[in-house]
């Protein structure tokens, strides 16, 4: 078991890495994809099913797929004779991981019993009894409320801002116009009868 976590961790840090140094894009979104399996595979041996498969639902099945669907949509596959040096971008990589890193180091640090303080539904007699998605709705549903709807909100008016961006008029686009059709229809039988 504990082979098949350092397997998986690794398979994530270095399909990290990939994502970051491909040079193709579409590269890029399958070692992104294989980022998210792994880290759901991490999921399931931590017993946190759950996560697990909310990550493969959501970021491999949805995010990914949009991500590689624009990309070939849009055919940003060629690079041309010379491709982009990326060396340039290390530094602000490194001080991003080093800041990763420390946050790391001191949410460990912290004494895991003070996160559970507060909430009165968060019990380690309660969470030891229960399923993980018993739980995780609890807090979600009664202690988190209002940050639910604000994000369910907040996704309903991107959802129709991409309706109506992708609905804008062209001139040089020719639509079907149906009220018109029918009323010429209807113009051309009145002139005839």
């Amino acid at each position: 078991m504990e082979g098949l976590f350092y397997l998986f961790a690794f398979g994530v840090i270095l399909s990290g890495i990939m994502v970051i140094s491909a040079l193709n894009p579409v590269h890029s979104v399958f070692w992104l994809i294989v980022a998210f399996t792994s880290a759901a595979m991490l999921f399931i041996l931590l017993e946190v099913e759950f996560i697990a498969f909310i990550f493969l639902i959501v970021y491999v099945g949805a995010i990914a797929i949009l991500f590689l669907f624009v990309i070939m949509m849009l055919n940003l596959t060629d690079l041309g004779d010379n491709p982009q040096d990326m060396s340039n971008y290390m530094p602000t990589g490194f001080i991003i991981g080093v800041v990763v890193i420390l946050e790391v180091l001191i949410f460990s640090s912290w004494k895991s019993n003070s996160l559970f303080e507060g909430s009165s539904y968060l019990r380690w007699d309660f969470i030891e009894k229960t399923s993980n998605i018993e739980v995780l709705g609890r807090v979600l549903y009664t202690d988190y409320y209002y940050l639910f709807i604000l994000a369910s909100f907040i996704l309903l008016s991107a959802m129709i801002g991409a309706i109506v961006l992708t609905q804008a008029k062209s001139i040089g686009i020719k639509r079907q116009d149906s009220f018109t059709q029918v009323s010429r229809q209807e113009v051309s039988r009145f002139e005839q009868g």
